[in-house]
């Protein structure tokens, strides 16, 4: 199994919190070092190793379901360059950990926005730019007054917008085509979600806290690969960074036995088995709530409600490489409206809410769905893919000589048995049920009343159970946990971090102290 007690790491911490007065020190622990082992190698999984191998907790490892790190970070080599199937943008500055760990130059600002897109109907007329900044005025003042609205906690967003826009349509009194309204809210709706209309909160929509400073940014020919390596400290020679030998790839965890006598938490993955302290669950909420019989005992009620009650949703994006560019050189994309009269035969199309120009690739558009119909489009048949991607591209784009693409790949987070899905949301469920992302994140603490020795295992052994009242043995992280950064990668970052102190605070703990300097006559 190896382990990460010899690797030496730089004082410091990712996150720069004063709290974190010095590493921790082999006498912190007493004659053992507890052993942390983090369930999946996200971003949070890495950057809560990282934070603790900073801090001196060496014995750390991480198990990794796939073959690769970054989770919902995955970056491949496609047409001219890179493209991300995962987490593309970096979504603001102040405050946003991902935007400090860059370099100055790395980050670009993306051309397209909603704002310099192209609204195409589906008979292949564009909509006047006039009207379309009426609408998104509209839209703006829409979400401007949500976090001073009194909204019914059991709207879904996607009512409580609709509502609301037609409200705006008639206070300001304007004239507007009410078929062209419908389908742009509809296509508004998709961009905010595959789940907006059915179950996705107005309520606590703006429990999201954006982070000042640009909006969109990407990591220009690079990747958001990048961003792994600034957080491990890797290159092209070594990924894993100071993270080297402490990962195991392609380990599928069966069982996490956690209410043990001795106090420690038993892993059982389909290769091996791992005995630890603390075990860090980094895993999305969309293998959490496919994991029902994962956990022995049952999690808590709180945490069950949880993961059962709060909202994880898909995207698919679609990335369609041609010869060459059939578009000009300032066009950036477009959005699409279905007409009720010109919805196709293949009903998944109509999840297509725009292709748009992707950034550092010249012969590339990028496909955006969001619908009922997503869980299909990631299973199937490639040629059904090209056919219907060329057949909405010609009827939005009539203009345009639009050629047959040479290659067409998708993400495919929904069937990725690793992730269930691309992101989580706040849900109407949740609101009802008083249950979120702070719920989840509480760690799970045992009674530990009796000390162990040390046993020979050949799992490897693992630290004296401590003998105090309460000793906390599970922890969530990972942006399903963020109460105001959810869906994001700095939102995964920072609750690994948080988790990573978590446990750096216990042993630093007056409990733990009190126990440490009196473990003798215990």
């Amino acid at each position: 199994m190896g382990s990460c007690w010899s690797k030496k790491n730089a004082e410091g911490s990712l996150s720069g919190n004063s709290h974190v007065h010095r590493s921790l020190r082999k006498s912190d622990f007493g004659q053992y070092e507890p052993k942390v082992l983090i369930l999946g190698a996200g971003v949070a999984g890495l950057a809560c190793a990282v934070e603790l191998k900073n801090n001196g907790l060496n014995n750390v490892r991480i198990v990794e379901m796939s073959d690769r790190i970054g989770g919902r970070v995955k970056t491949m080599k496609f047409a001219d360059n890179y493209i991300d199937l995962g987490a593309q943008w970096v979504y603001g500055e102040s405050e946003n950990l991902v935007w400090q760990m860059a370099d100055a130059d790395e980050l670009g600002k993306s051309d397209g926005t909603i704002t310099n897109m192209n609204w195409i109907r589906s008979n292949g007329k564009k909509i006047s730019q006039g009207v379309v900044d009426q609408m998104l005025k509209l839209i703006t003042t829409i979400y401007d007054n949500m976090e001073d609205s009194a909204i019914d906690p059991t709207i879904t967003f996607g009512d409580y917008l609709s509502k609301m826009f037609d409200r705006e349509v008639e206070k300001q009194n304007i004239r507007i085509d009410k078929k062209l309204a419908k389908e742009f809210i509809v296509t508004v709706k998709k961009m905010e979600g595959n789940m907006a209309d059915t179950d996705m909160s107005a309520y606590n929509y703006w429990s999201f806290k954006p982070c000042d400073g640009s909006g969109l940014l990407n990591w220009r020919e690079k990747g958001f690969k990048q961003f792994l390596r600034h957080l491990v400290d890797g290159d092209d020679l070594n990924e894993h960074g100071v993270l080297k030998d402490c990962i195991d790839l392609n380990q599928r965890v069966r069982e996490v036995e956690w209410d043990r006598p001795d106090g420690t938490v038993l892993v059982s993955c389909e290769k091996e088995k791992y005995s630890a302290d603390h075990v860090v669950i980094t895993v999305s909420l969309g293998v959490l709530k496919h994991s029902s019989t994962l956990f022995r005992p049952t999690l808590p009620d709180a945490h069950c409600k949880a993961i059962n009650s709060m909202g994880f949703g898909n995207v698919c994006k679609i990335f369609v490489e041609f010869q060459e560019k059939f578009w000009p050189e300032d066009w950036r994309g477009f959005n699409a409206l279905w007409r009720e009269q010109d919805m196709p035969a293949q009903p998944w199309l109509k999840d297509i809410y725009g292709f748009h120009v992707y950034d550092h690739q010249p012969r590339v558009l990028l496909g955006w769905a969001c619908g009922f119909h997503v869980e299909g489009i990631e299973t199937m048949k490639h040629s059904a893919l090209v056919e219907g991607v060329v057949y909405m591209l010609k009827h939005f784009l009539p203009h345009f000589k639009v050629r047959r693409p040479n290659n067409l790949v998708i993400s495919k987070w929904g069937a990725d048995p690793a992730h269930y899905g691309s992101y989580s949301y706040p849900s109407v469920l949740a609101t009802e049920n008083d249950t979120g992302p702070e719920k989840l994140a509480q760690p799970i603490h045992v009674q530990v009343a009796v000390s162990r020795q040390p046993s020979d295992m050949s799992i490897s052994s693992t630290s004296l159970g401590r003998p105090i009242s309460a000793r906390p043995v599970l922890f969530f992280a990972g942006e399903a946990t963020s109460s105001d950064h959810y869906s994001t990668v700095h939102g995964a970052v920072e609750s690994g971090i948080r988790e990573a102190e978590r446990i750096i605070s216990f042993y630093r703990s007056s409990i733990y102290s009190a126990y440490s300097n009196n473990k003798l006559r215990l």
